[in-house]
């Protein structure tokens, strides 16, 4: 029975998969035409989905008072990084997006993808949109806003939730379980902590189970500074097998020193859908990744012998993607 489950969960994989700061002086043409001038932004981002063998989109952490792009496409390419920022012109009633931290494919949809805020801001904004992506003008359009769980407020005087990950498997035809990952390092939340729900496409909202909002626990292996101040989880990865990754981080300070680790936190479970994975009680110490802060977590690219690729949000010193191989 054990192996009828994994292989028929590989099948379903398969058959998902099949469905759905300066100038350079690099240039793209996309399918219509026009010329687009790239920036090199050095792979840095808060969050980062595989788009196809060589490219991610990425998510930026800018908040609502500052300019810069918001969403983006990372080209990676044998002369090194190309950033090509994607236009997304309606927000909301709320306003443009702020402090942009996770991202998630929606699985059996072309080009659809969830991104969401970090969480909300004295009650306010703290939303998931739901977007659709077009890659031949570099434009998006949200498709449908909702809101991420309230549980605690942020203010100038105390950390709230603070959501930086998120993962999307599938449900039913019209719905989708999402996963949504606490960071920790906080008085509220001193762990990460796994919760999921229920998004509809249709009427763009999301409902939790009792189980599910109150969540899995996580509590990152590693050789960290300070255990209460450490963010378990930073980003979210499903590989092909189901397995569920994780990246951690340390963030002393603006000016570091940093320290990451990727480790696997569970496994995917399509059969259980009142809690449709297990996270692990326990883990091995992950890979560390010292000297960055990890913030966004995907898969390979085609060509480079890897099993991971991370993003780094480096405060003051930027960003940077590399590959990595985590057994």
């Amino acid at each position: 029975m054990k192996s009828f489950k994994i292989n028929y969960f590989l099948f379903t994989l398969i058959i998902l998969l099949q469905i759905i700061s300066c100038n350079t002086a690099k240039t793209i043409v996309p399918n219509n035409g026009q010329e687009i001038q790239s920036l090199k932004l050095s792979g840095g981002s808060s969050g980062m989905e595989k788009l196809d063998d060589t490219s991610y989109l990425v998510v930026y952490d800018i908040k609502s008072y500052k300019e810069g792009p918001r969403l983006a496409i990372l080209k990676i390419t044998e002369e090194g990084t190309q950033v090509f920022p994607i236009n997304i012109s309606e927000w909301g009633t709320e306003g443009i997006a702020s402090d942009l931290e996770s991202i998630c494919k929606i699985p059996g949809k072309i080009d659809e993808y969830f991104i969401a805020e970090s969480g909300n801001w004295k009650g306010e904004i703290g939303r998931i949109f739901h977007i659709k992506v077009n890659t031949s003008n570099l434009t998006a359009t949200v498709l449908g806003i909702t809101k991420l769980p309230l549980i605690t407020i942020n203010n100038l005087d105390f950390v709230g939730d603070q959501y930086e990950a998120m993962a999307c498997l599938p449900y039913n035809k019209s719905e989708r379980i999402l996963m949504l990952a606490e960071r920790g390092g906080s008085e509220a939340n001193p762990n990460g902590i796994v919760r999921w729900g229920i998004y509809n496409l249709e009427t763009h909202t999301l409902v939790f189970s009792d189980l599910g909002l109150q969540g899995i626990k996580v509590q990152a292996p590693g050789n960290w500074t300070n255990t209460n101040k450490k963010r378990d989880v930073t980003d979210l990865h499903i590989d092909d097998e189901g397995g569920i990754w994780a990246a951690a981080s340390e963030d002393i300070s603006d000016a570091g020193p940093f320290y990451s680790v990727i480790y696997k936190i569970g496994q995917i479970d399509t059969f259980n859908k009142e809690c449709p994975f297990e996270i692990y009680s326990n883990f091995s110490n992950g890979e560390v990744i010292s000297g960055f802060k990890v913030e966004a977590l995907s898969g390979p690219t085609k060509n480079i012998k890897a099993t991971h690729s991370f993003g780094t949000e480096d405060e003051i010193y930027g960003g940077v993607w590399r590959p990595i191989t985590v057994e």
